[in-house]
């Protein structure tokens, strides 16, 4: 670390009430980077305080998850449920400063963090009126006092400097009336109490950092430099949810996409620096990480471009290993005899469209199944003498060197062009009209069921 560089600590604090999101990780990433850029501290914080949407299961999926990707906290992971004690002394020294009051409005007009503008008569009851309806348990929560007449400042570290216009920040929730405080107050707490020195979180947040600094400003605590990162958005540039697409991290390695590939694309999201040329580890992206050089805009989640990132994930796999990977669906044709030098062929030909292994099986078995697209093809008059001609090829020779050869030959014999011949081949051999060259899939499903599909569709 460089001298008199102060140590960032980070944290990405997701509430367990459901999977982890492309968003909520690619946010625990840009923490995770900066944090080791700086030789810092990563802190991993579940706001747990839902008891109705929490569960251990949902904790146990986004731990399981950042572990894949590569995103590991340090030390200990903490639960805000595990605060309740120390969030309800914060209050109590608020109350203690005077920068809270007794609220006793309607729970309807103080749900949640809904923004209520009214006249908040019960900032001036009087000290008196205050005890007796407390005394008597007239139910009320908290809220603070923000100073009225004056705009509120603050920096972000994306945005520069930015300003809540005078009076347009209501006195809010601190603490509901059943004793619980609220996440304002709540992140505060547990932000100062573990160091955080950076809060990058989501720009669906920039209401509360104002809020928030006034809190910070209230206990006499030093502040957080604030980093809010634009949203990622869905392909009608609308904000990213399940409903329009989304996929949880979870289920993009169900479906075999490699945590490389995926990290990868999510560096890209938003930082214009992110290498999109190669698979870059997480060592050398936290040593060329800069918040400064974060974009502004809000970048699209697009699954073919993070398809790239699949295929050079792809690309850097040897043919053994995938050729190993597609074994089982090979070698459901021709009794697993087929030529090795042909089924590597085609795993080489086929992988250059895939973004997964899985997605690779699954088109090597495409290959070699029969489609359907040959229906309401006409057979050519030529078709029963160009199968005979395929089953001269001897047993022992039916590569896709001997196979290519003789449509060619064939061809030549009756003056046919290339398309003229290799097209309805591969239509009435595999039932598809484009994929790898036929000569190879002849030889990958074998002579027998080469011969029966030709004898079939004739």
């Amino acid at each position: 670390m460089e001298a008199n560089k102060p140590r960032a600590v980070t944290r990405f604090a997701p509430a367990p009430t459901g999977s982890l999101h492309i968003g909520g990780a690619r946010t625990a990433l840009f923490n995770y980077l900066w944090a080791r850029r700086n030789d810092g501290v990563f802190r991993l914080r579940f706001e747990d305080t839902d008891r109705t949407r929490s569960s251990e299961q949902n904790e146990t999926a986004i731990l399981d998850d950042l572990k894949w990707l590569g995103i590991e906290p340090d030390g200990q992971i903490l639960r805000q449920t595990d605060r309740l004690r120390r969030h309800s002394a914060a209050l109590a020294e608020l109350i203690s400063r005077g920068s809270v009051y007794p609220c006793f409005c309607p729970a309807a007009e103080t749900a949640g963090e809904k923004r209520v503008f009214h006249a908040h008569r019960c900032r001036d009851l009087s000290q008196e009126e205050r005890a007796r309806r407390i005394s008597e348990g007239e139910p009320h929560s908290f809220r603070f006092k923000v100073e009225r007449g004056r705009e509120f400042t603050f920096t972000d570290r994306l945005r520069g400097e930015l300003t809540a216009k005078e009076n347009s920040i209501d006195d809010f929730t601190v603490a509901r009336s059943d004793g619980s405080v609220t996440y304002l107050l709540a992140a505060v707490v547990d932000d100062h109490d573990t160091e955080v020195s950076c809060v990058i979180r989501g720009e669906e947040h920039l209401p509360n950092a104002p809020k928030q600094d006034m809190l910070y400003d209230s206990m006499g605590w030093e502040k957080p430099a604030w980093v809010h990162i634009p949203m990622i958005l869905d392909s009608e540039r609308h904000k990213l949810s399940k409903r329009s697409g989304a996929t949880s991290v979870g289920e993009y390695r169900d479906r075999g996409w490699a945590p490389r590939a995926l990290v990868s694309y999510l560096a890209t999201l938003s930082w214009s620096a992110a290498p999109a040329d190669r698979l870059v580890p997480l060592e050398e992206l936290a040593a060329m990480f800069d918040l400064d050089a974060v974009a502004r805009f809000s970048p699209v989640h697009d699954e073919g471009r993070m398809a790239h990132f699949g295929k050079l994930y792809m690309a850097g796999l040897s043919d053994e290993y995938l050729l190993g990977e597609c074994r089982g669906v090979l070698d459901k044709y021709a009794g697993g005899r087929a030529d090795e030098t042909d089924k590597t062929l085609l795993v080489r030909e086929t992988r250059a469209a895939c973004s997964t292994v899985p997605e690779l099986v699954r088109s090597v078995g495409n290959e070699l199944s029969f489609g359907n697209e040959a229906s309401g093809e006409t057979a050519p008059a030529w078709t029963r003498e160009f199968t005979e001609r395929l089953a001269s090829i001897p047993e022992s020779e039916w590569r896709s060197d001997s196979i290519s050869g003789a449509i060619k030959s064939f061809a030549s014999e009756k003056g046919l062009k290339g398309r003229e011949i290799f097209h309805p081949v591969r239509v009435f051999s595999t039932g598809n009209s484009r994929g790898a060259p036929i000569g190879i899939i002849l030889s990958c499903i074998g002579k027998e069921e080469t011969l029966a599909r030709f004898s079939r569709l004739a």
